[in-house]
């Protein structure tokens, strides 16, 4: 082993990555073939987010080790953060022809059907993965199978309540008992603690900024227990409002809830439980007196949650499909104003002569439900054109193929969609607005931050409303603002509310509705600390009373 690969590997090691870089740069110099500082170096580009680079080296040590399949994966886990999808799959498949058995790989495949809209396919591939995993990893399986469930349109309420009740009687088959109170005093100051992967730069954590800083310090202490492998501004900035903070990294669930416990929890708060690394399992070992499920769009399927909170919008007055309680409240989606956004300026169209639709939600969210919606839309307007934006996903030729392909099938020509691949970041997202002139949503899924931010830049959304939670979250954010109208019940009335909010764009008032979501209540951070604090107060009361 040469001098230069052992020096960056101990650099590597050490955290020092741009010296490590340097020595295996120094040593593919010497010897191009070097395997080990070949895939060292693409691990090292694709943690600084250099996808092309790494993914050029990781293609050059598998030509020189063909049924590594350590390699295939990182290069397939490259390709899917690059939203290659379509050869991240191929590369995900070539893994699981080396080890069939790989759940990870098998889990991993899941995300790329996933993202490109082929959800049969997905749900296929995570039921696979969960019945070749076991523990956490199983769990996690578990946890993007009932998430996906929210993207098809072929997923009824009824199977995916079933499917969160299955989940949870295999999580806990014994349900665990209620501890009782400690000092069951309804009025004396609670312990909240929250569980969460979240606080982090994410649009949960955006949401949870008022109950942090504006909580009643005199009647609330917060702990956070987090499932955080790193950090950034926004998770110092909740570590210094927190009154304790632990890691549940390294900690199964069992022994997370068992610090819980021991913490004297009173109300345990679980945040966005189907999304991401949120730990549902710790709840389900009942460690707190209440427990309460928060940014979630449906039943985690278990009585050991005692209830989730919801706007009432997103009800739609069907309980029944709640294990748990709904708790209403006006305060659910939250973003505090943002300061750093461009001013808003005119509708484009005055000055482009066509009508601008667009969407910056995650393609996931492009169900064919979605398609035939964007569709009728552009058929009601003639001349129109789309405008979509997510990340950098659009960069990959077989997205935008894919995108075109959806749309010639409802006999809207491809050459009128346009794409804006760029990643760039905050205001550059936000200048994405100023090119739209009517923002379409998704359906089943309809949109939540892309909602606010497309309102916040003063552009109108069109929904369509379902009985989902994921199918009504728009609606209930427009309800905030008063704009009802913008709901649509099906494809028909969607392009309808889209024709003439597209005759409307010359006249929008884009300063007018930005003025209105600054003064509604998603703007309204101190409403949303009691709002919460009281309904937290209630489930307290209540269990002392039991």
């Amino acid at each position: 082993m040469s001098g230069d690969y052992e020096a960056g590997a101990a650099a590597f090691a050490a955290g020092d990555v741009a010296r490590a870089i340097a020595h295996f740069e120094a040593q593919l110099a010497a010897d191009p073939r070097h395997l080990p500082s070949l895939v060292d170096l693409g691990v090292a580009r694709a943690g600084r987010r250099e996808a092309d680079a790494a993914i050029g080296l990781f293609e050059r040590a598998l030509a020189l080790a063909p049924g590594d399949r350590h390699i295939a994966m990182n290069l397939a886990n490259t390709l899917a953060t690059a939203g290659r999808g379509a050869a991240a799959e191929a590369m995900f498949r070539r893994v699981l022809e080396l080890a069939p058995d790989d759940a990870v790989a098998r889990h991993q495949l899941g995300s790329a059907l996933l993202g490109q809209g082929r959800y049969r396919d997905a749900m296929a591939a995570f039921a696979t993965a969960i019945a070749c995993s076991s523990g956490a990893l199983r769990m996690h399986c578990w946890r993007s199978y009932l998430n996906m469930l929210h993207f098809s349109d072929e997923v009824t309420p009824e199977q995916i309540l079933a499917a969160n009740m299955r989940h949870a009687a295999e999580a806990m088959p014994v349900p665990a008992s209620r501890p009782a109170p400690r000092d069951p005093d309804p009025c004396r100051k609670l312990r909240v603690g929250y569980v969460s992967s979240d606080f982090r730069m994410h649009s949960v954590a955006r949401n949870m900024a008022g109950i942090f800083t504006h909580r009643d310090r005199a009647n609330f202490e917060v702990h956070v227990y987090a499932e955080l492998d790193g950090s950034d501004e926004y998770t110092e900035t909740f570590r210094r409002m927190s009154d304790g903070w632990t890691s549940t990294v390294g900690m199964d669930d069992a022994a997370a809830a068992a610090r819980i416990a021991a913490d004297g929890i009173d109300v345990l708060v679980l945040t966005a439980g189907h999304f991401d690394r949120n730990r549902a399992g710790i709840l389900f070992r009942r460690p707190a007196p209440v427990q309460i499920s928060i940014y979630d769009v449906c039943t985690l399927g278990s009585d050991a949650i005692d209830a989730i909170i919801l706007d009432p919008a997103m009800v739609a007055g069907r309980a029944d499909r709640f294990v748990e309680r709904p708790l209403l409240t006006r305060h659910v989606y939250v973003h505090p104003p943002p300061g750093d956004a461009p001013p808003t300026g005119p509708a484009p169209c005055i000055a482009n002569g066509h009508v601008t639709f667009g969407s910056a939600n995650n393609p996931v969210k492009m169900a064919p439900a979605t398609y035939d919606m964007w569709a009728a839309a552009m058929k009601a307007v003639p001349g129109s054109r789309l405008r979509l934006r997510y990340l950098g996903v659009y960069a990959d030729p077989a997205a935008r193929a894919r995108v075109g392909e959806a749309f010639a099938a409802r006999g809207i020509e491809p050459a009128r969609i346009d794409y804006e691949s760029s990643g760039g970041g905050r205001d550059q997202h936000l200048k994405f607005y100023a090119s739209v002139d009517v923002t379409l949503d998704t359906f089943p899924f309809t949109g939540s931050t892309t909602t606010f931010e497309a309102l916040w830049m003063g552009v109108p959304v069109v929904t369509r409303v379902g009985t989902t939670v994921p199918q009504r979250w728009t609606a209930a954010m427009l309800a905030r603002v008063h704009r009802e109208e913008w709901c649509a019940s099906d494809v028909e009335g969607f392009a309808r509310i889209a024709a003439r909010l597209a005759a409307e764009a010359p006249h929008q008032d884009r300063a007018a509705l930005r003025a209105t979501v600054a003064a509604s209540s998603l703007c309204d951070l101190e409403g949303q600390a009691r709002a919460y604090e009281r309904l937290y107060r209630a489930m307290w009361a209540r269990a002392c009373r039991m």
